[in-house]
């Protein structure tokens, strides 16, 4: 197996309103702002929040193109924080040696991206990696329905021969229930569909309260939930966020294809397993190099040139195989950009 036939092994996610991951939507909440006006604008957004304090920074085509305060406050306020934020913004113009790399079909800096696919029923991801975003996005789902649960919380999974060994969660929460009853309520009406045996260690708010939360609670940051984004730590990641970066950027697009692809091998048999790794330098449109691996290790030369004929890896390629332009970002910087079927990147296709 790719990730070192583990036979145990650790994921986790966090809900829409851990500290980090408010900072990835804030990102892409502006970014999808900014392609709105603008399809071609260029973003490198990044967001610091601290108590009541947000700070953004980063490198815009056009930094005066939409009302920055208004997309993060709206943004902020749907995830379900009531608090108003003190907004610093360091937004500057980006530069043009970057921006004329980016026109002219290149890619807009070096770096490696990875993508994975397993044949399994779990979109293709690592059953792990798969499983804690969904029950992720359950339990945000359900804290909508009542009102003792509040926007942040953690969830994180031990698989052992692939079935559940431990299941932890904390949830923040308002100060007038005990957790017996979080417990209770969380077991019984989020967690019975995802349960695979009965003898499983679950651990709910287990040592402590959780009552203050998101920013309140601690610092958050755009882009360092990137094992969450993607395979849970058990595929290598390139290094690069993806939350509020243009589709030109290939730390994101280029991931996208790489998953792309991998999925796709899987699916359409010429793997169990598929590791692509693509790598690029500045200005250039060409990958320096295109590495497949399957579970039989180094991919053959006939796989690897089958790739490279069906499938084109240029930045400006890429965008518009996927249409990149043309989409919401917003959704993708919660519970994985892998876990969901209907973005472009997760379509099946004949080869």
């Amino acid at each position: 197996m790719i990730f070192d036939n583990m036979t145990t092994y650790t994921t986790e996610s966090v809900l829409q309103g851990h500290p980090d991951k408010i900072c990835d939507q804030i990102s892409d909440a502006i970014l999808d702002a900014y392609l709105e006006e603008d399809k071609l604008c260029h973003t490198a957004i990044e967001c610091m929040g601290c108590g009541d304090n947000l700070i953004i920074a980063g490198e815009v085509s056009q930094p005066n193109l939409i009302d920055i305060e208004s997309v993060i406050c709206q943004t902020y306020k749907n995830i379900g924080f009531t608090n108003q934020l003190k907004i610093t913004n360091l937004l500057n113009k980006q530069s043009s040696q970057l921006n004329n790399a980016i026109i002219n079909g290149g890619a807009g800096d070096q770096g490696v991206v990875y993508g994975y696919a397993v044949n399994n029923k779990f979109n293709f991801l690592p059953y792990g990696a798969y499983l804690s975003n969904e029950i992720a996005k359950a339990i945000d789902k359900y804290r909508r329905t009542v009102n003792y649960l509040r926007p942040d919380g953690k969830v994180q999974l031990t698989i052992e021969y692939d079935r559940i060994k431990c299941l932890v969660i904390s949830v923040q929460h308002t100060d007038d229930v005990e957790n017996d009853f979080i417990e209770h309520e969380i077991s019984t009406n989020v967690l019975v569909p995802f349960l695979d045996n009965a003898d499983i260690d679950i651990q709910i708010n287990k040592n402590s309260d959780f009552i203050n939360g998101g920013f309140i609670n601690d610092t958050g940051l755009t882009g360092r939930k990137i094992m969450v984004d993607t395979y849970g730590g058990l595929i290598p990641h390139g290094g690069g966020a993806f939350s509020g970066k243009d589709p030109s950027k290939i730390d994101r697009s280029a991931a996208y294809m790489a998953r792309f692809v991998a999925k796709n091998i899987v699916a359409n048999g010429f793997a169990l397993e598929c590791k692509i790794a693509i790598a690029y330098t500045f200005g250039e449109e060409t990958p320096v190099m295109v590495s497949v691996f399957t579970e039989k290790g180094v991919a053959s030369p006939k796989l690897v040139n089958f790739i490279k004929h069906h499938f084109d890896f240029r930045p400006l390629a890429i965008i518009e195989r996927l249409g990149l332009r043309d989409i919401k970002y917003l959704p993708t910087s919660t519970y994985g950009h892998f876990s969901n079927s209907h973005y472009n990147w997760e379509r099946l296709i004949s080869l």
